[in-house]
């Protein structure tokens, strides 16, 4: 089963997003306010697994920001990927 279709992950998602109000971290940051869609894992899930429902490794994100985390021919984390 795919995980992110799970009922685990959908529950932890909308928990991260209330715990974050709805609002992208990486633009709160930057005094800017923006509708976080997605709950991005810190720590990338293929290379940890185990590390998939850590609170302390999801941070919601917009879809423009969640863009800037990772390299999307090759799945490595950004610069900005690697801060969070």
């Amino acid at each position: 089963m795919n995980f992110y279709k799970s009922k685990l992950w959908k529950i932890k998602r909308e928990k991260i997003l209330r715990h974050d109000q709805y609002e992208c971290r990486n633009c709160k940051r930057y005094g800017k306010n923006r509708i976080a869609n997605t709950v991005h894992h810190c720590n990338p899930l293929l290379e940890y697994p185990e590390l998939r429902l850590e609170s302390w490794n999801l941070i919601s994100l917009c879809g423009v920001c969640h863009g800037k985390m990772h390299d999307r021919e090759n799945d490595v984390l950004t610069e900005l990927g690697e801060f969070w």
